[in-house]
């Protein structure tokens, strides 16, 4: 039966599209009417948000269009000569990095499954794969030993007529959670930092004060576009 499945069991609620994000990136807006309502206006089977590429060599993917088609390359198959390319004004030529935040409408999911499975590609991960020894001994690499075949939501790009891209702020939605404690980024404490400060930021911009244990007004912060902002309206 064609209708016991995850598409089919969304068909039969009524479900028209649906919003798919990385559960590692802690600033994600689940449902984001902005982006959803983006997407439903350009008439897009398919959407994707990106921010801005911090250096070349940021461990993220990037959204380019290859053969008239909109790809993501992930960080490992483009060089470094290539991920440094910059504009006249400066900026990176492949600046839209991926942050694994799509919308698809259940149509364009369904068309995929139908005709398009067998010409997704797989990516090739090299990775540290724990093995047994000759001595029967469980051993954890520290360099990558093998590699692994994958394939990836956003390998459907490629196939969608049409497609929507929205550019969005790095500090608004994207804080994602890679490494252990103690690591230079990606950790739970700068995930927690990110979120406090967008908090902050929300506060602020609703009319908030930020007060001390003691009751204290905290002082002006550095606003994010520029200049200061003064602490006024409701105590928090």
């Amino acid at each position: 039966d064609p209708k016991q499945n995850v598409l089919g069991e969304m068909e039969t609620r009524g479900v028209k599209c649906v919003h798919v994000y990385c559960v590692d990136n802690i600033l994600v807006k689940m449902a984001d009417p902005v982006f959803v309502g983006f997407c439903a206006e350009k008439n897009a089977e398919c959407g994707a948000k990106v921010v801005r590429k911090t250096v070349p060599t940021e461990r993220v993917g990037v959204l380019c269009i290859c053969d008239g088609k909109y790809q993501v390359v992930e960080y490992s198959e483009i060089s470094v000569a290539t991920a440094s390319k910059r504009n006249p004004d400066g900026n990176l030529t492949f600046c839209s990095a991926n942050i694994c935040n799509h919308f698809f409408t259940i149509e364009f999911l369904r068309q995929v499954c139908r005709h398009h499975t067998d010409e997704m590609s797989y990516h090739i991960a090299k990775k540290k794969i724990p093995f047994i020894d000759e001595n029967g001994e469980r051993i954890e690499p520290a360099k990558p030993n093998g590699i692994k075949m994958e394939k990836f939501v956003f390998d459907v790009f490629k196939f969608a007529k049409n497609f929507a891209v929205l550019e969005v702020l790095r500090e608004d939605e994207f804080s994602p959670l890679k490494n252990a404690p103690g690591a230079d980024k990606d950790t739970p404490a700068t995930c927690r930092a990110a979120l406090l400060d967008l908090n902050y930021r929300q506060l602020l911009a609703a009319g908030g004060r930020i007060m001390d244990t003691e009751g204290r007004k905290l002082p002006l912060i550095p606003h994010r576009r520029g200049g200061r902002q003064r602490l006024g309206g409701r105590a928090v």
